[in-house]
């Protein structure tokens, strides 16, 4: 299934990914430079062990990421910050204009929940494509589903109740995030089991869908959306992201959005300055 879509290309200086939160800052190799994750006897809300060596409150919550270690300081330092406030009323029309064209499949995932962050990685399929886009004439694969409740980006200070953050990569390293907002309403049949495996997880333990992911699905129906250079938005916080982040909200049940605050309540990193960056509008 193919869904074309106009939106704004605002693809320069596009990052190097390695997973939100595990991103290295040395964009001059294409080496693993990830730091180790350091695990601490700290109890998470779910009275588990916690694995890695910040969090989403205290002490080594978002504000005190930067100082966490050296390569989380970015966090502290860095000019293009992710989230970030929309102001639909100070957004800026691009005059290139360029085709997003959506290549999706249903897509399976295999899952792991770390504290309270969690990663859907999508897994290759026999005989099948992966779920691309071509922004630019540059085709990107969607690699990971990234879920934060509530939602980290605000439109006209509007706070959702979640929000799914599709990272692709290029084959030169170059990242692009769509986010996509979710408020509470209808169930997510997109979405398959995603929910009740977040409900279930155990921490730092990989666990397979049963389902598939309609991708496609997870995509607003109204093309309305927002471009800006950001950051990922766990550490280390690497900035040269392009994202874009749709206006309009898709739906999830009361019992759907239950099933992710049940793991992931409060993981959302609050917003960030927007400095001298330029929000662009489609």
């Amino acid at each position: 299934m193919k869904k074309t879509i106009i939106a704004t290309a605002l693809v320069l200086g596009i990052g190097t990914l390695a997973g939100c939160g595990t991103q290295s800052s040395d964009n001059t190799t294409k080496k693993d430079t990830t730091p180790k994750q350091e695990t601490t006897a700290k109890a998470t809300p779910n009275n588990e062990k916690q694995v890695l060596d910040w969090s989403y409150s205290g002490k080594t919550g978002p504000s005190n990421w930067g100082d966490i270690k050296p390569a989380y300081a970015i966090s502290k330092t860095g000019k293009a910050q992710s989230p970030v406030k929309i102001d639909t009323t100070k957004t800026k029309k691009d005059a290139k204009i360029t085709n997003i064209t959506y290549k999706y499949q249903p897509t399976s995932f295999k899952l792991i929940r770390k504290d309270q962050m969690i990663q859907a990685t999508a897994q290759p399929a026999k005989g099948r494509p992966d779920s691309t886009i071509n922004v630019g004439g540059k085709d990107y694969t969607l690699k990971t589903i990234n879920i934060h409740t509530p939602a980290e980006h605000q439109i006209d200070n509007k706070k959702m109740d979640a929000e799914l953050q599709l990272v692709h990569t290029s084959k030169d390293n170059k990242t692009v995030i769509i986010s996509v907002l979710v408020k509470s309403g209808a169930e997510n049949k997109a979405i398959g089991d995603l929910t009740s495996v977040v409900a279930n997880s155990t921490n730092n333990k990989e666990q397979t869908l049963k389902t598939t992911i309609s991708t496609l699905g997870l995509i607003p129906t109204n093309d309305k959306h927002f471009t800006y250079q950001g950051s990922l938005t766990t550490p280390a916080t690497t900035e040269g992201v392009t994202w874009f982040v749709y206006e309009t909200p898709i739906t999830m049940s009361t019992k759907q959005l239950d099933q992710l605050k049940s793991k992931l309540a409060d993981n959302n990193r609050p917003t960030q300055p927007l400095n001298e960056r330029v929000i662009y509008s489609n």
